[in-house]
């Protein structure tokens, strides 16, 4: 161990050596240079800020060893191994301690060799991680042919649609517009709705160029992102106008659409025996009241009915809706017919699960074999149940079976569980040898068979699953392994919580956010693991998910503190969804990120902006104080110019004199112009300008500066008109500032007008009650550019064939002068058409007569 003095991070960034600031309490990189970065196989500095690590890696656990061991100012080196990266030879280091952003110790580490050692990540390891995509991706050449498909790309478009990013569009002109357009941008995004195998999709295409200059064969990638039913959602939020649809108020309409919510994910639990229902009376019963269908929003009925499946809904022991195609399930025109049908009614309305394979006499009296799955639903007043309906093929059965008694004595009534089991075992009687059929239904009539009393028949053996479940519950658990792969590769923490909150699954993610294992806060509550200021944010996220309302659709996620098992807590952002598996004991599923750097950066910005706003203050009142000390010597200059011009105590008889005191006179008098528009504008700027509010009549005003200006007018030959209505109204505003905005307009119109053009000086009344205040010039005009550059502080308009004298202020200062007083300011022009700018004051400037 040594004590020398270590390296800066400054003096380390552009080093060939790689070099890594370690967060040794959490075993986190927090700073790396360029060849630490692709040691890692990284691209950006985020990518190793959020990069997970486990604490028994060689190289970690000797990082955070070293964290509680090194002092400041001391060295250690040694050899750190770190696997997950890649590489097999451990790396010769130098280990000092480093202060960290918040003052913790943390463990600068050096490499004293140079990156030679450094791979780049394998290519079949790259298209793995490609083809693990979620989303359908592919990679595009400059010609538009598509390279290069991952899983999801292939499962969903066929072989002609995967050849070229044309053959995606229906028309070929809207995919060379797309290529076109990534040429000039490196990315372009948009949603388009395609043609997959599984029907039309809506697709949010992303197109990012790569590298640059780009190469020609991976010119691009292609990113399709299915959207549909998050558009979907979004129509369906957005459609059902009250006034068209409803029928009612806005707000019942709001209301009722805001109870009706999102339908949750169908999930089908394990079948269970319906309740038989008590037999149909033969007899028959005095007639009873109907049932009356409850009364529904337009577009709650709306949804229901666009569901491709018959369904119905109940809530509170009794049957609220059925979409028509439940209706004529059942052999019924109306929904009215179907609430008094007994037989449905006693089925579905007391049914609270999943109905297996249930018979039931319709509407037109021939059997229905159905069966019934069943999901919850937001409704008005509470959550309802859906029933979806599916119609069992019936089946056609040997004769043997036809002629039990069992059979035949089975009246079709009110709900009976089908006959499933004797069914099983017909493909054997069916494929029995000819001359054995007789045998099977001759001997015994049926009388003595009922006579006989027999016993019991040995229970089948249970059925051999057929080929195509076994096939399809392999995949499900090749599926299952590799979403749990999946989940453990993000670096996000992945947590599935049950309805009392306590945890179920922990991901490779939270393990390493939090230091815990899956056996540490397995079963715990998850509350346990937050900042006792979170706690509270926990318990209200999760009661807004369980009840009723769109909580669930518009999930934005909060900001939490987390407590590590390492000490300290973690600022972390929770995004929770309800999962709706009734087969599952996971009933939220938790997502957290670290966003510790995040909320660095946004402590940075924040004094940056502070400092950024300092320095302008600063700024503005030094223009404000320097610009007063100016115009006390320039006072003086122009008061002794102005007496040696006139000759007040002599004649000059050199005329030589006489015309530098001339030029002496009008050039004090530009300055101090300059400076008092600076200054003026600098108050305003710093808010320092005293304003003293008075009634302000505008056409007093505006005579006065045409007084003043008639004289620059005549030499240029423009015409100065006034036309303003005699009883217009005072406007709330500072005199002087009016009079200084109308001088500095009605001069910049003179300056910039050609001989014989005029100068309209007008005001008008708005039917809003506004009064604007107009000057229209029929001048030069400007374009776009020279527009933004005129209200530019110094900015000069210089035109072709003119040069006008001015200062740069006059219109950036009329705008903020116009702007102190409560008023609106707007130009226009147009080249050689002249400009118009328009002083709007509000109805709360303008006094009443």
């Amino acid at each position: 161990m040594s004590t020398l003095v270590a390296p800066t991070l400054e003096d380390l960034r552009h080093a060939s050596a790689a070099a890594w600031l370690w967060d040794g309490a959490r075993g986190r990189i927090v700073w790396a240079n360029a060849a630490g970065i692709a040691y890692f196989g990284g691209t950006s500095l985020f990518d190793l800020v959020d990069r997970p690590f486990d604490y028994a890696e060689p190289g970690v656990e000797r990082v955070m060893a070293l964290a509680h061991s090194l002092s400041r100012g001391q060295t250690e080196s040694g050899l750190l191994h770190f696997p997950s990266s890649g590489h097999t030879v451990p790396l010769e280091c130098q280990c000092s301690i480093h202060a960290l952003g918040d003052g913790r110790a943390g463990v600068l580490v050096v490499a004293s060799r140079t990156s030679t050692e450094i791979t780049e990540i394998p290519a079949t390891k790259m298209a793995e991680a490609f083809d693990l995509l979620p989303v359908a991706a592919a990679f595009v050449s400059q010609d538009g042919t598509l390279h290069g498909h991952n899983a999801a790309a292939t499962m969903l478009f066929t072989t002609g649609q995967r050849a070229s990013i044309r053959s995606l569009y229906e028309d070929p002109a809207v995919a060379e517009e797309l290529l076109a357009r990534l040429e000039a941008a490196a990315t372009i995004s948009e949603i388009r709705s395609l043609r997959t195998k599984i029907g039309p999709r809506e697709f949010r295409l992303t197109l990012r160029r790569l590298g640059d200059p780009p190469d020609q064969a991976l010119y691009a990638m292609l990113l399709m992102d299915d959207v549909t039913e998050r558009r979907a959602l979004e129509k369906s939020l957005h459609e059902g106008t009250p006034d068209r649809d409803l029928g009612m108020p806005a707000a019942n309409a709001a209301e009722a659409f805001r109870q009706l919510g999102k339908v949750l994910t169908e999930s089908v639990a394990a079948p269970q025996a319906a309740p038989s229902p008590a037999p149909r009376p033969a007899a028959a019963k005095p007639a009873k009241p109907r049932r009356v269908p409850p009364v529904l929003p337009q577009v709650v009925m709306n949804a229901v009915n666009t569901i491709k499946d018959p369904v119905i809904i109940t809530k509170s022991n009794e049957l609220v809706y059925a979409n028509p195609k439940a209706q004529k399930f059942f052999g019924h025109d109306s929904f009215e017919g179907l609430m008094n049908d007994d037989a449905v009614w006693n089925v579905f309305a007391p049914l609270q699960n999943p109905l297996a394979p249930t018979t039931l006499s319709t509407g037109e009296n021939r059997p229905l074999q159905f069966t019934a799955q069943m999901s919850t639903v937001a409704w008005q007043g509470g959550p309802a149940r859906q029933f979806t309906l599916r119609e069992v093929p019936q089946v056609q059965v040997s004769p043997v079976v036809q002629a039990t008694p069992v059979v035949q004595a089975a009246p079709m009534v009110q709900a009976t569980p089908a006959p499933v089991a004797p069914v099983e075992p017909q493909p054997q009687e069916v494929a029995a040898p000819v001359p054995e059929a007789p045998a099977l239904v001759a001997p015994v009539p049926v009388a003595q068979v009922a006579e006989s009393e027999p016993p019991p028949p040995a229970p089948p053996p249970p059925p051999e699953k057929p080929a195509i479940i076994q096939l399809v519950e392999e995949k499900k658990a090749v599926a299952d392994d590799e979403l749990r792969a999946i989940l453990d590769t993000a670096t996000d923490g992945i947590i599935t919580l049950d309805k009392s909150g306590k945890i179920h699954t922990f991901s490779a993610g939270a393990e390493a956010i939090f230091g815990y294992r899956i056996a540490e806060v397995a079963d715990k509550p998850f509350i346990d693991l937050l900042a006792p200021d979170s706690r509270k944010t926990l318990r209200d996220y999760l009661s807004a998910l369980q009840g009723p309302g769109l909580a669930s659709v518009f999930n934005d996620g909060r900001e939490v503190d987390a407590i590590v098992k390492q000490g300290g807590t973690v600022p972390l952002f929770l995004t929770i969804g309800a999962l709706q598996s009734t087969s599952s004991r996971s009933a939220f599923c938790a997502v957290v990120r670290d966003i510790t750097q995040w909320k660095r950066t946004e402590a940075e910005l924040r004094e940056a902006k502070e400092v950024a706003e300092a320095t302008s203050r600063q700024k503005s009142e030094f223009l404000a104080r320097i610009s007063h000390e100016l115009r006390t010597p320039l006072n003086a200059i122009m008061g002794f110019s102005e007496v040696m011009r006139l000759e007040r105590f002599g004649e000059m008889p050199n005329e030589k004199y006489k015309g530098y005191v001339n030029d002496i006179h009008s050039s004090g008098g530009l300055l101090l112009s300059l400076i008092n528009d600076l200054l003026d504008l600098s108050k305003v700027e710093a808010g320092q300008l005293e304003l003293n509010f008075t009634a302000v009549n505008l056409s007093e005003t505006a005579d006065n500066a045409i007084k003043m200006l008639q004289e620059a007018a005549t030499g240029a030959r423009v015409v100065l008109r006034k036309a303003m209505p005699t009883d217009l109204p005072n406007v709330v505003a500072d005199q002087r500032s009016m009079r200084q905005i109308m001088l500095n307009i009605i001069s910049n119109a003179i300056k910039f007008t050609d001989p014989g053009g005029q100068v309209i000086i007008s005001a008008v009344m708005s039917p809003a009650g506004e009064l604007k205040f107009r000057v229209k010039d029929t001048g030069i005009g400007m374009n776009e550019t020279q527009l933004r550059d005129a209200l530019e502080p110094f900015k000069r308009i210089v035109t072709s064939g003119r040069e006008v004298q001015g200062t740069g202020l006059g219109l950036p200062l009329t705008k903020a002068l116009a702007e102190a007083n409560r008023t609106s300011f707007a130009i226009t022009s147009e080249p050689r058409k002249g400009t118009l700018i328009e002083l709007t004051f509000p109805t709360t400037r303008v006094l009443a007569e």
